[in-house]
């Protein structure tokens, strides 16, 4: 699945659009991921609308944290708000945004076509605002391991942007980013972390 790219415009204001195939994370295992990823990384987006399925928040909230870690700016569409509505179930949506950071939360509605103005007046003045990023987390021992990893990539490397994700990164040993850039963390990092970093993220 590749990228597929149009045009629209919000009040006059022209808006490239770029619709990425739909992933759960940014670690490079399916085309899809590494497709999306790349395109995240090289900075051709101002500004991301990472559109989940608002019938099960977990497995998508993963993406959004990686995301913001990043310092990218991100609002969340939460789609298929008619169905939670449908079902009698509910989401605080003044909770949810403070848990990410207060970044913008817009219910929307694709089968129904509801919420998509107010969702583009966010794009634009997210754009205008700038990404704000926050920094995730997690136990006390992947903290430790964490600091270590990122103590050994700034001895190596020196000042980097986004540091602490590319840490994260290595503590999930992340093919692309231990290729990319190389470091001895095997004392640090004796297996993946993947899945433990993605469980505490779901309790964020």
């Amino acid at each position: 699945m590749e990228r597929v790219e149009g045009e629209t415009s919000y009040k006059g204001r022209p808006i490239k659009v770029i619709d990425l195939p739909g992933i759960y994370s940014l670690t490079s295992y399916s085309i899809e991921e590494k497709v999306t990823r790349k395109c995240i990384e090289d900075g051709e987006v101002d500004v991301i609308i990472n559109v989940v399925d608002a019938s099960s928040m977990e497995r998508n909230l993963y993406l959004t944290m990686q995301l913001l870690e990043l310092k990218k700016p991100v609002i969340l569409a939460l789609n298929m708000m008619d169905i939670i509505e449908e079902r009698g179930m509910e989401i605080d949506l003044h909770r949810l945004p403070e848990m990410l950071g207060y970044i913008p939360v817009v219910p929307v509605s694709a089968r129904k076509r509801t919420g998509l103005d107010v969702l583009m007046h966010a794009v634009v003045r997210h754009y205008e605002e700038g990404p704000q990023g926050i920094v995730v987390h997690y136990s006390r021992g992947l903290e430790n391991k964490i600091s270590k990893i990122e103590a050994v990539l700034k001895s190596k490397y020196g000042e980097m942007e986004n540091l602490r994700w590319h840490a994260v990164k290595l503590l999930e040993r992340d093919e692309e980013v231990c290729r990319d850039h190389p470091v001895d963390v095997s004392e640090i990092v004796d297996r993946s972390y993947e899945k433990q970093i993605i469980n505490e993220n779901m309790i964020i």
